[in-house]
């Protein structure tokens, strides 16, 4: 194995001429030997260009040591690398083996199949009430649950749906959220304690004949959103010219366009809804419909006191565990999952799930460890808002506390592999990183960070690259690693 550690003077002196040379603040022991050091720091400089700036902290995991210090402190926006922080506070503070519970109630008594009163469904701030883990089937769940009503003894109810999301409270989105049309994005989804599908229907538009309006395709097939279908078909080539408008409050999707008839695959993407719980307990009522219980009533919201609760006969209890909702956060950077996690931070700590009480939670978190510092600003739990500042040094510092925790294999799993899984799968495909790194990327308009653990022959480092501003982000972050796993061998 190559010994990072040459000559502790030639080091030193040539941290001093980079520093000098760059204006920038680099240090570092002597546990990278010079040529790594100033073939990383190049890549720094030339991503920084004229007006950019990146932090970046290399740490070997074993020893402790700071291997690479560059504007360690400096207030950066993270993007989704915000996630680490959300994802680690909650491993911390809710523990490994921490459930959310979605339960359903009936409120009445069970006679000759029919629950005469009403079919409760109270969300627990489970975001994984979808096809996620159930073969992309998204009613797979609502299909279980009507199976479990059944054995119960119901296959009628007299009354109506009613869905408790109040677990969660405040504004469904952040104020430091794009304000344009991007709302109808999946990562602009509005956040509740019921969710469901990510809190998204499918879109997906397959050609007919030419000339003719294209075929649309909503998934899951539901009344809860209404299509209007302005496409066309028009002959020849692949691929599709597809725009789709949605009223900010209403359900009312219209989708404007072209798609060719070579398309065979057509065109899919996934679009938010208003008031997602609603839409959640819809569904549900449309799959039990399906699944043989007619539920006579409507779909209403409803505030369940405790007393409501004892008095009603629990009929589903799914539980679902916080290390599986931390795979979609961590390896495909889902924002709903992330806000639904730190809204549960925010009720552990103040007793209630909003936005302000996630900030503060997470607050109390990194003061606790002695981590907390002025420049630090907590906006949400999933890096979208502009409003978040970390420093490259607090992330490699909460890495380096999960990477000692029993349960890190668990973490390290949530995580993207580098070309091989979620949103590293293009990237880092090289030889010397392929299956070597484990990070969390981030990205949003003039911010690219990666933050993560490399394992490269026997060394283990913790990293945190953040670039503000930033050009040729991708490339300098990914030859970082290369260089450094290179001079691990």
């Amino acid at each position: 194995m190559r010994l990072f550690s040459r000559n502790l003077l030639l080091t030193l002196f040539a941290g001093m001429l980079l520093a000098t040379a760059t204006n920038h603040v680099h240090s570092g022991p002597s546990g990278m030997d010079a040529a790594t050091r100033k073939a990383v720091l190049a890549k720094l400089d030339k991503a920084e260009g004229k007006r950019g700036t990146a932090g970046c902290v290399i740490v070997d995991l074993d020893t402790g040591e700071t291997l690479l210090s560059h504007n360690a402190d400096s207030p950066l926006m993270p993007a989704s690398n915000m996630k680490l922080v959300t994802s680690i506070t909650a491993l911390d503070q809710l523990g490994a083996d921490f459930e959310f519970v979605t339960r359903i109630f009936g409120d009445g008594s069970i006679k000759d199949g029919t629950l005469a009163g009403d079919l409760c469904i109270i969300g627990g701030g489970d975001p994984n009430i979808s096809g996620r883990f159930h073969d992309d089937d998204p009613l797979a769940l609502f299909k279980d649950w009507a199976a479990q009503l059944k054995k119960a003894g119901v296959t009628r109810v007299s009354g109506d749906l009613k869905f408790d999301s109040t677990l969660f409270g405040g504004e469904p989105t952040s104020d430091g959220w794009p304000q344009d049309d991007q709302y109808i994005k999946w990562y602009c989804a509005e956040v509740t304690a019921l969710a469901f599908n990510d809190n998204c229907v499918g879109i997906r538009v397959i050609p007919t004949k030419s000339g003719k309006p294209a075929k649309i395709e909503v998934v899951p097939d539901t009344a809860y959103v209404t299509i209007v279908n302005e496409t066309t078909t028009k002959p020849g080539r692949k691929g599709a010219e597809i725009g789709i408008v949605r009223p900010r409050d209403e359900n009312v999707i219209t989708v404007k366009g072209a798609v060719y008839e070579e398309a065979t695959w057509g065109y899919y993407t996934d679009v938010t809804v208003h008031d997602p719980a609603r839409y959640a307990a819809t569904v549900l009522k449309e799959t039990l419909a399906k699944e043989g219980i007619s539920v006579q009533g409507d779909v209403k919201p409803v505030t369940l006191t405790h007393d409501d609760v004892e008095r009603c006969k629990l009929l589903v209890d799914h539980r679902a565990s916080l290390v599986q909702a931390l795979q979609p956060i961590n390896t495909n950077s889902q924002n709903l999952h992330a806000e639904m996690l730190f809204r549960q931070l925010g009720l552990r700590y103040a007793g209630k799930g909003t936005f302000k009480t996630g900030q503060a939670a997470v607050y109390a978190y990194l003061k606790k460890q002695g981590l907390l510092t002025d420049d630090i600003c907590i906006e949400d739990g999933s890096g979208l808002g502009r409003g978040n500042h970390v420093t490259a040094n607090l992330l490699v510092k909460l890495l380096q506390k999960v990477a000692a925790r029993d349960d890190f294999d668990s973490f390290k799993a949530s995580m993207a592999v580098g070309g091989e899984s979620g949103t590293l799968e293009k990237r880092l495909t090289n030889a010397c990183v392929r299956g070597k790194v484990v990070a969390k990327t981030g990205y949003i308009n003039g911010v690219r960070s990666l933050s993560g653990f490399l394992f490269a022959g026997e060394r283990r480092y913790a990293f945190s690259i953040l670039m503000n501003n930033c050009v040729y982000t991708k490339q300098m972050q990914d030859e970082i690693l290369e260089v450094l796993a290179k001079a691990s061998e």
